[in-house]
């Protein structure tokens, strides 16, 4: 990766600030994409798209802080919603006998 300043000498902290900034937006971008689904919007009008995308962003904002308040992963948060479904369509099949 290639890192341009208009600082003269940087110092190595201060490139590897950098770079942790970078890495951020990186995770961000693809946490965004993957989990709130910010790329499959199939609306037409443009206030329909921006609703789109700031709910995306809100969403990944809402869970974003729950993965901080709760000190979990992506992956625990998203185990979590997975095992709950499963959970209770396990129940739904219990409850019909065949």
């Amino acid at each position: 990766m290639l890192i341009v300043t208009n600082k003269e000498n940087p110092t190595r902290q201060y490139v590897k600030s950098i770079m942790d900034a970078c890495w951020s937006v990186e995770v961000y971008h693809r946490e965004v994409k993957q989990n709130c689904g910010i790329e499959r919007c199939q609306a037409r009008t443009s206030r329909a798209q921006r609703n789109h995308i700031f709910l995306a962003i809100s969403a990944w904002f809402e869970q974003h802080k729950r993965r901080i308040f709760e000190k979990i992963t992506l992956y625990q948060q998203n185990w979590d919603v997975i095992k709950n479904a499963i959970t209770e369509h396990i129940r739904v099949l219990l409850a019909y006998p065949n």
